[in-house]
């Protein structure tokens, strides 16, 4: 008996990526396996862009410019979701629609926030 009360435990096998085809490879295998991972280097990454931006901005000057940040982030995001997009089997067109959107909805937010004569 392999289980508690007599039902079996199912084993799950668990290859892990091959690293001599290139780390591409073992991000396409790894994203197959776990579908939650581009998104989640995606979100690691506008995050810190933005929360480091903004906070090493606001101690060196005082205040933080958060659309700014928002809009670099966002950039910076698409840029890199871009890249996911070579390699089939990254992201979905759905995300890299996601994340630009996120990146025109943060410009606009970047543009609206400047008053007239403020660079």
């Amino acid at each position: 008996m392999d289980g508690v009360l007599g039902k079996e435990i199912p084993k799950v096998i668990y290859t892990q990526p091959n690293l001599t085809g290139g780390i591409d490879s073992a991000i396409v295998t790894t994203a197959q396996s776990v579908p939650a991972f581009p998104i989640m280097i995606l979100l690691f990454v506008y995050f810190l862009v933005l929360i480091g931006g903004s906070s090493n901005q606001k101690r060196r000057t005082g205040n933080a410019d958060f659309p700014f940040w928002a809009t670099l982030g966002g950039l910076t995001v698409t840029f890199l979701s871009l890249i996911f997009t070579l390699v089939s089997g990254i992201i979905s067109g759905v995300t890299l629609g996601i994340v630009i959107a996120v990146t025109i909805l943060s410009a606009i937010w970047f543009f609206l926030s400047k008053v007239r004569g403020e660079s």
